[in-house]
C-alpha cells in the first residue's frame, strides 16, 4: 500500500496541468461551425475541416507562441503557403491564412473566446474576405496560450473560383483559344490561323505529358496522328494557372494565351497556318492549357 502514494501524488499534481489543455477538436469544431454559419448566411457553401490544413495552423499558433513573434511571416521568412505546402497542400491550390492575438485573455481558451476571435475577423476586411472566400472549400484551426497571450489561425484552401463564367466543354475551349489567339496576330498584322484537329491531337497528347509532369515531347512530328502529315514546321506553348478553379473558362483561356504572349511575340509566328488546343482543369485548381502552331 505505501508504494501507492506516490502514484496518487503524482496523479493529484497532474490533473490542474491536463485542466490547462483545452480540447482543441472541440474548440476547431465550434471555430468551423461559426464560420460555415457566415458562409450560410451569404449563400456559400460550407468548408470541410482538412488535417493537412489543421496541422499548418496549429504548428504556426504553436510557433508565434513559443517564439513570441505574431506574424503571417515567420522570421525565417516562411510564409502561409510555405507552411500550406510542408504540410503536404498542393502547390496549385489556392490559400489564405488569418491570424489573431488576445493579450492578457483568460486561460484556457473557451468557445466564448474562439467567437470573439471570430467576431474581430469579421469587422476586418482583409480576414472577412478570406472567410467569404467562394475559392474555399476547406478549413483548419489553431491555438495556443502561452503567458499571458492566446494565439489562433485559421487556414482556409480550394481550388479557387475561377472568373466565375461557366465552364466550356473541350470544343467551345477551343473555340475560345483560336479567337484569342487571331486576335493578338491580328494587332501584329498577322494572317489569323485555322483550327486543325489534327494538331488538336499533338495538344491533347502534350496535354497528357504535362499533367503527368514528365518532360513534353522533343519530337511534335512524332505525335501527329495517321494521316495528319504535311507541316513543315511544329511549335508548342504550354501554361498552367493556379487556384484557377475546377472548369474551364473563357476567362481562364483568355489567361492562358496571355501567358504566351508576354514577351510580346504573337502566338505562332509568321511561319504558323494553323492552330490545335487542350485543356484541362484539376480538382485542386489547376487549370494547363497547351497551344500547337503549325506551318505548311
Amino acid at each position: 500500500m505505501p508504494k501507492a502514494i506516490p502514484l496518487l501524488a503524482a496523479l493529484i499534481l497532474a490533473l490542474p496541468a491536463a485542466a490547462q489543455d483545452p480540447d482543441r477538436d472541440v474548440l476547431r469544431r465550434h471555430a468551423l461551425d461559426l464560420v460555415n454559419e457566415t458562409r450560410a448566411e451569404a449563400g456559400l457553401p460550407a468548408l470541410t475541416l482538412a488535417p493537412v490544413l489543421t496541422e499548418a495552423a496549429q504548428d504556426h499558433a504553436d510557433d508565434m507562441a513559443e517564439r513570441d513573434f505574431y506574424a503571417h511571416v515567420s522570421p525565417e521568412g516562411v510564409t502561409p503557403a510555405d507552411r500550406f505546402r510542408a504540410a503536404g497542400g498542393s502547390d496549385w491550390a489556392l490559400s489564405g491564412e488569418n491570424l489573431a492575438r488576445c493579450t492578457g485573455c483568460p486561460a484556457p481558451p473557451d468557445r466564448a473566446r474562439v467567437g470573439a476571435f471570430q467576431s474581430g475577423w469579421m469587422q476586418s476586411p482583409g480576414h472577412r474576405e478570406n472567410i467569404l472566400a467562394p475559392g474555399f472549400d476547406r478549413f483548419g484551426y489553431g491555438i495556443r496560450a502561452e503567458g499571458d497571450a492566446i494565439y489562433a489561425v485559421q487556414t482556409f484552401a480550394g481550388p479557387g473560383a475561377g472568373d466565375g463564367g461557366p465552364a466550356l466543354g473541350q470544343g467551345t475551349a477551343r473555340q475560345a483559344a483560336l479567337a484569342e489567339v487571331n486576335a493578338r496576330r491580328a494587332e501584329a498584322g498577322l494572317a489569323p490561323l485555322e483550327g486543325s484537329p489534327a494538331l488538336d491531337r499533338v495538344a491533347e497528347a502534350a496535354l497528357e505529358a504535362r499533367l503527368a509532369d514528365e518532360d513534353l515531347p522533343d519530337d511534335l512530328f512524332a505525335l501527329l496522328p495517321e494521316g495528319g502529315g504535311g507541316w513543315t514546321s511544329l511549335g508548342l506553348a504550354s501554361a498552367s494557372l493556379g487556384g484557377a478553379g475546377t472548369g474551364i473558362t473563357e476567362g481562364t483561356v483568355t489567361e492562358l494565351v496571355d501567358t504566351w504572349t508576354r514577351d510580346g511575340t504573337p502566338p505562332g509566328g509568321a511561319a504558323a497556318t494553323a492552330f490545335g488546343f487542350a485543356a484541362a482543369a484539376r480538382a485542386d485548381g489547376r487549370v494547363t492549357g497547351i497551344g500547337v502552331f503549325g506551318g505548311r
